[in-house]
C-alpha cells in the first residue's frame, strides 16, 4: 500500500491530506483548490510519495486543476 502526502498552501496556512490511494487524494486536492478564491491561485502543492510515478501524475493533475480555474 502506497502512502500519499500532499500539502497545499492556503491563505488560511497548509493544508495537508494523507491518502492510500491516487484517486482519493485527487479528489480532496482538488476539493481544497476549487474552493480557493481565484486571486489565491496559484498556489504551492507538495506531493511526497514513494511512487514517482504516482506523485509526478498527482502534481500534474493538480497543476491542471489550478490552470483551469485561473482561465475561467
Amino acid at each position: 500500500m502506497v502512502t500519499i502526502s500532499v500539502m497545499i498552501a492556503t491563505p488560511g496556512g497548509p493544508r495537508v491530506l494523507a491518502h492510500s490511494q491516487e484517486r482519493e487524494a485527487a479528489l480532496s486536492g482538488e476539493s481544497i483548490l476549487r474552493n480557493l478564491e481565484r486571486v489565491a491561485l496559484p498556489t504551492a502543492i507538495w506531493i511526497q510519495c514513494a511512487d514517482l510515478a504516482i506523485a509526478l501524475r498527482l502534481t500534474g493533475y493538480l497543476n491542471g486543476v489550478q490552470e483551469e480555474m485561473i482561465g475561467a
